[in-house]
């Protein structure tokens, strides 16, 4: 397989938003249960699940530079189908807040 390809860029693309979340989510779950952000009226504290979907899309960012600085012009391309697929999704899912 060549790794300067679309379908390279493509997969890796689709692969880091969806294991970012996953850790993500891991991390909010233990956050809430150890408790460990003091709130008041002994609430217990816990990300958006906007925030933490902002961020998995974010880390996309990474592969993408990992990308450039080896020239892999093809492979960049090709991460961003998927960030604009998780970016559309998230307008879908939270358009009522977006506030437009």
């Amino acid at each position: 397989m060549n790794r300067d390809s679309i379908l390279t860029g493509i997969l890796i693309g689709f692969a880091v938003p969806f294991v970012s979340y996953a850790i993500l989510l891991t991390i909010n779950e233990f956050v809430h249960d150890a408790d460990l952000i003091a709130m008041p009226r002994g609430e217990k504290f816990q990300f958006s699940e906007k925030l933490l979907m902002t961020i998995a899309i974010c880390a996309n960012v990474i592969p993408f530079q990992f990308f450039r600085k080896r020239y892999m012009d093809t492979a960049m391309r090709g991460v961003m189908f998927p960030t604009l697929a998780y970016v559309a999704y998230w307008i879908y899912k939270h358009y009522d807040q977006l506030g437009f």
